[in-house]
C-alpha cells in the first residue's frame, strides 16, 4: 500500500530520469553528428570513416544490453547506475583529447557501453518497477527527455564548437554530464517502491478482464525467457525490435543531409528542430494512447504515422510538405523510444521483464546501428533518397504487423494473475 500523503514518489522518478535522458542521451545519438564536420576538418578523413564512430558506440549496446539489464535486475540498482554514468562521462570527456581516429574508435567502445548501461535500460527498468497504471504516460513522460535535451544540446554544442573548438566541447559535455547525472542517482534514484515501503501505481487494483493498456499489463508470459527463444512471439518481438531501430535512425541519421540539401543549412536545421520538438509531444501522445487502448492500438497508430512520414518525405522538395512529414515523423517516431519498453512489460511478466528489456533493447540497437546506413546506401545505389523512403515506409508497416503479431502470439502462453 501506498504510505505517501504527497505525490507519488514515482513521479519524481520520473522527473530524474526525464533530467538525465536529456542529457546522456542526445551525446551520442542527436547530436553526435554535429561534431562531424569540426573532426573530420582535424583528423583530414572522411565522413564515412567519422560515421563509424556511431556505429561502433550504437554496435557496442547489442552486447552489453542483455548483460546489464540483467545487472539491473539482480544487482545494486542504484551503485551500478553510478558505474554507468561515471563510465559514460569519463569516456565521453577522452574524445576531447583523442589524437587521431583510431584512438576515436578504441574510446567509442567505453562509450558505447556507457551509453546502453546509463540510459534507456535503466530508465525502462525503473518505470516498469515503480508504474503499473499509467506506465505509459510515466514511459512516455521519462523518455521526452530525449527530445527536449535534443533542442538543447544541438545549439548548445553548435555554439561551443563554434566558441571553443571541438575537443572543448566534448569536455564540456562530459562535465555537465558527470556534474547533473551523478547527484540525481545518488539522491534520487530509489529502484522499487518497496524499498521506500511503497507499492507501484495502481499495483493494489483488482484485475479485471478488461483488454485496456493498464489491466493487460496482468496477462504476462511467466515461463524463463530462455524457454521463450523459439516461441514465435519472441522472434517476432526482436524482428520488430531491429527494424524500429531502423526506422528509427534512417530518418534521423538521413533526413539532415537530405533535408538541408534540398532547402540549405538554415531551412534544413529548423525542419529537424520542427521534428525534436514535436516528438517531445509524440512520446507523451503514443504513451497515453497505450494507457487508454492498449499495446496493440498504440503500436499500429505510431507505425502507421512513421511510414506516413516517410512517404510524405518524397515530397519534400515542396517545403511545405517536408514542414508536414517533418511533423508527422515526430509523432510517429516516439515508436523508437517509448514502445520497446511497453512492448517488452505487456508479453512479459515483471520477473521476466528485465531480461526481455534486455533482449529488445539488443536489437534495436543493432537496428539503430544500421538504420542511417541502410537509408545512405539505398540512395546511393539508386540515387536518390525517394527509393530510401519508400523501403523505410514498408518497413515501418512491417514493425508494426510483427509487434502486433508477437502480442497476440504471446497470449497463448501468458498466466493470469495479479501482480
Amino acid at each position: 500500500m501506498n504510505k505517501n500523503k504527497g505525490i507519488f514518489y514515482g513521479w519524481w522518478i520520473v522527473v530524474a530520469s526525464a533530467i538525465i535522458l536529456a542529457i546522456a542521451g542526445p551525446a551520442s545519438v542527436a547530436v553526435a553528428n554535429v561534431y562531424q564536420s569540426s573532426v573530420i576538418a582535424d583528423f583530414g578523413i572522411s565522413a564515412s570513416q567519422f560515421a563509424i564512430v556511431n556505429s561502433i558506440v550504437l554496435g557496442t549496446g547489442i552486447f552489453v544490453a542483455p548483460v546489464m539489464s540483467q545487472k539491473y535486475a539482480t544487482g545494486d540498482f542504484r551503485r551500478i547506475y553510478l558505474f554507468a554514468i561515471i563510465l559514460y562521462g569519463v569516456s565521453y570527456g577522452l574524445y576531447s583529447i583523442a589524437p587521431n581516429i583510431i584512438v576515436f574508435y578504441l574510446i567509442s567502445f567505453l562509450v558505447g557501453a556507457g551509453y546502453s548501461a546509463s540510459t534507456l535500460i535503466p530508465v525502462g527498468i525503473l518505470i516498469n518497477n515503480w508504474f503499473v497504471e499509467k506506465r505509459g504516460l510515466a514511459m512516455s513522460l521519462a523518455v521526452g527527455g530525449l527530445g527536449i535535451g535534443g533542442v538543447i544540446f544541438s545549439q548548445l554544442v553548435t555554439w561551443s564548437i563554434g566558441q571553443f573548438g571541438w575537443r572543448m566541447t566534448y569536455l564540456l559535455y562530459a562535465a555537465i554530464l558527470l556534474i547533473v547525472c551523478i547527484p540525481i542517482v545518488l539522491f534520487l534514484i530509489k529502484a522499487k517502491p518497496e524499498d521506500m515501503g511503497l507499492a507501484a501505481l495502481g499495483a493494489s487494483k483488482p484485475v479485471t478482464q478488461e483488454t485496456d493498456g493498464e489491466t493487460e499489463q496482468h496477462m504476462a508470459v511467466t515461463m524463463p525467457i530462455e524457454k521463450t527463444f523459439t516461441k514465435p512471439f519472441f522472434i517476432m518481438l526482436i524482428a520488430g525490435a531491429a527494424l524500429v531501430g531502423i526506422i528509427n535512425n534512417g530518418g534521423l541519421g538521413q533526413f539532415p543531409p537530405y533535408l538541408q540539401g534540398l532547402h540549405g543549412a538554415a531551412a534544413g536545421a529548423t525542419l529537424i528542430s520542427i521534428y525534436s520538438a514535436v516528438g517531445i509531444a509524440g512520446k507523451l501522445i503514443l504513451g497515453t494512447i497505450n494507457d487508454k487502448f492498449g499495446i496493440v492500438v498504440s503500436t499500429i497508430y505510431a507505425t502507421v504515422l512513421s511510414a506516413i512520414a516517410y512517404v510524405l518525405m518524397i515530397g519534400a522538395p515542396t517545403y511545405s510538405i517536408a514542414v508536414l512529414g517533418a511533423v508527422v515523423f515526430g509523432l510517429g517516431n516516439a515508436v523508437g523510444t517509448v514502445s520497446p519498453p511497453l512492448i517488452t512489460s505487456a508479453i512479459y511478466s515483471e520477473e521476466n521483464y528485465a531480461k526481455g528489456y534486455g533482449y529488445v533493447t539488443s536489437a534495436v540497437n543493432l537496428g539503430l546501428m544500421l538504420g542511417s546506413l541502410v537509408a545512405a546506401s539505398i540512395a546511393d545505389a539508386t540515387g536518390s533518397y525517394t527509393n530510401s523512403w519508400i523501403v523505410l515506409a514498408i518497413i515501418s508497416l512491417v514493425t508494426g504487423a510483427l509487434w502486433v503479431g508477437a502480442f497476440l502470439n504471446s497470449r497463448k502462453h501468458v498466466e493470469y494473475k495479479e501482480k
